[in-house]
């Protein structure tokens, strides 16, 4: 890979990250990722007005993160790759271990007073 494709491979991560980046958007991305769901089944799922997922949903579309299929006036969506998901439990993963590990630390220093 020549560095050209780099740069352009990392401008396309940060527009990724940028997108996932909130929390209403990374809870779609698990709710679209067990399968497609329209607008109201998310709202309704996640507590939010349509309005709102609507904007997150055509943000996420906007940088190729989901897919949609529209039967009649119903638009469904789903994640356009599954690794996407797979990428965000990752993370998840990661950051519930480092939670544990400051609240072991913090639990530790407090045993210290």
């Amino acid at each position: 890979m020549n560095t050209k494709e780099k740069l352009e491979i990392s401008r396309l991560h940060a527009g990724f990250c940028k997108t996932i980046s909130d929390a209403t958007r990374l809870s779609i991305i698990s709710e679209i990722s067990v399968g497609e769901l329209s607008v109201s089944d998310i709202a309704k799922k996640l507590g939010l007005n349509q309005s709102n997922v609507s904007k997150h949903l055509a943000l996420m579309r906007e940088h190729g993160l989901v897919n949609t299929r529209r039967d009649g006036s119903t638009v469904y969506y789903i994640l356009s790759d599954y690794r996407i998901y797979q990428a965000v439990k990752l993370l998840c993963e990661v950051q519930s271990d480092q939670l544990k590990k400051m609240h072991s630390l913090s639990s530790a220093n407090g045993n210290n007073k």
